[in-house]
C-alpha cells in the first residue's frame, strides 16, 4: 500500500475533525493538531480553512468517481452504463463519508464556492449524460431522481424503508434499459 503524502495525511484528519465537531467548528489549528503538523505546515498546503474544505469536497468527488468507475466494470458497455454506475455509487451508504458531507453541505450555505468542485463535477455529469446518446430529457429525470434520493439519504430524511429503497433502484435502472433499447412504458 502506499504512503500517504502529507496533504492526505491533513485531509484525514480534517475529515475527523469534521465527523466529530462539523465543518463549523473545524479550525486550522485543530487540525494541524490532529494531524500533527504545525500550523504552518499545513497553511503550506492549505493557507485557509476554506482552501482545505475545498479540498475535502474534491476528495469527495475524487472517491464518488472511484466509486463509479469500479462499478462500470460490472456493468456491460452500454448507453446507459455510466448513468447507472453513478445512480449505484450515489446509493452506497458510508455513515463516516455521509456525516462529513452533511456538515459541509452545511458549511456551504455560509460560503457557497465552497461547492465548486462538486459543480464542476455536476457540469461533467451533463456532458456524459448529453454524450451517451440517450434522450436527454428522460435519462436527466433518472439522474435527478437519483440524486434526490441521495439528497434525502444523506439529510436523513427518506421515507422509504430499504425495500422500498431498493425497488426504487431497480426501477431507475429499469427506466435506463428501456430508454436504451428505445422503448418507453407509455408506449407499451
Amino acid at each position: 500500500m502506499p504512503k500517504k503524502n502529507s496533504k492526505d495525511h491533513i485531509l484525514d484528519a480534517a475529515e475527523a475533525v469534521v465527523v466529530e465537531l462539523g465543518a463549523g467548528h473545524m479550525s486550522i489549528d485543530l487540525v494541524a493538531r490532529k494531524a500533527g503538523v504545525s500550523k504552518g505546515g499545513l497553511m503550506y498546503h492549505f493557507p485557509t480553512k476554506e482552501s482545505l474544505l475545498i479540498a475535502m469536497i474534491s476528495r469527495l468527488v475524487t472517491v464518488f468517481h472511484h466509486n463509479k468507475a469500479e462499478k462500470m466494470t460490472l456493468l456491460k458497455d452500454t448507453p446507459a452504463r455510466a448513468l447507472k454506475a453513478a445512480i449505484l455509487a450515489c446509493m452506497e451508504s458510508d455513515e463516516k463519508r455521509d456525516r462529513m458531507a452533511r456538515s459541509i453541505l452545511a458549511a456551504s450555505a455560509h460560503n457557497p464556492e465552497l461547492l465548486g468542485p462538486f459543480k464542476e463535477a455536476q457540469r461533467e455529469h451533463i456532458r456524459e449524460l448529453t454524450a451517451s446518446g440517450l434522450d436527454f430529457e428522460r435519462a436527466a429525470i433518472v439522474s435527478l431522481a437519483s440524486d434526490g434520493l441521495m439528497l434525502l439519504e444523506l439529510l436523513q430524511t427518506a421515507p422509504y424503508t430499504k425495500t422500498q429503497k431498493k425497488k426504487i433502484i431497480q426501477t431507475m435502472i429499469l427506466m435506463l434499459e428501456e430508454l436504451e433499447s428505445g422503448k418507453d412504458r407509455n408506449d407499451q
